[in-house]
């Protein structure tokens, strides 16, 4: 599947979610998303991905939803109210997050970034969007690095977690000043590559694209669109 299909299918996901109310078709299909995470061999391991996030999420909902926030600070009366909601959106949430992160297993960034570049997008907008993915293994290997470096140092990065809270500012601000250094040399690389004096930019390896999968990705355009108007109008 093209990377554009399966981006056009997880954001189908997502605002089917969004326009959900809270009620049973809800709790099935965001059950029902975790599920497909779980019993898919390659997506399995990201299961732990989903649960450090929710579950810090549901907390903070119900701290501040449920009124309790407000009645520890000023001591306002509980109002369970709002409670509905806040399930509603963590219910969304774990189906956005959890088709997410099988999108992100699935796709591989380097296919994602060479349909980027291969795509009809004008060349500068296609850079904007795949640099942050042509620089993550450069920052992974350069954090590595500095905290080798930091650790040498004496600075308790293997060390408790209040200790290694402490010592963030020691890997961040190195880092931050090396990618910050960078921007003369990457923008001094682009211009010797003439970017953006032609509006195409081939590539090697394009991935292939059939034209059923771009009038399935129109389709799904045009049904989110179905699937926007209809909400409103059934609100008025």
């Amino acid at each position: 599947m093209h990377p554009f299909t399966s981006l056009m299918l997880w954001g189908w996901l997502a605002l089917t979610a969004l326009l959900f109310p809270l009620g049973y078709a809800l709790l099935i299909y965001s059950a029902s998303m975790f599920a497909l995470l779980l019993l898919l061999p390659d997506t399995r391991h990201r299961w732990r991905f989903v649960v450090w996030f929710m579950i810090p999420m549901g907390l903070g909902l119900w701290v501040v939803h449920s009124g309790w926030l407000a009645h520890w600070l000023n001591g306002t009366p509980l109002d369970q109210q709002r409670m509905p909601m806040a399930a509603a959106l963590w219910l969304k949430l774990l189906v956005i997050i959890s088709s997410a992160q099988i999108w992100l297993q699935k796709v591989p960034t380097r296919q994602f970034v060479r349909a980027l570049f291969a795509s009809r997008l004008p060349v500068s907008f296609a850079y904007v969007l795949a640099g942050p993915l042509l620089v993550v293994e450069q920052l992974r290997q350069q954090l590595h690095t500095i905290k080798d470096a930091q650790l040498a140092r004496g600075i308790p990065l293997d060390g408790s977690w209040h200790q290694r809270l402490r010592a963030i500012p020691a890997l961040l601000l190195p880092l931050t000043s090396n990618a910050l250094n960078e921007l003369a040399i990457r923008g001094a690389a682009l211009d010797m590559k003439a970017f953006r004096v032609h509006a195409h930019r081939t590539t090697l390896w394009v991935p292939p694209d059939s034209r059923l999968q771009q009038i399935g990705r129109y389709a799904l355009l045009l049904l989110c669109l179905v699937q926007i108007g209809g909400y409103f109008w059934w609100l008025h």
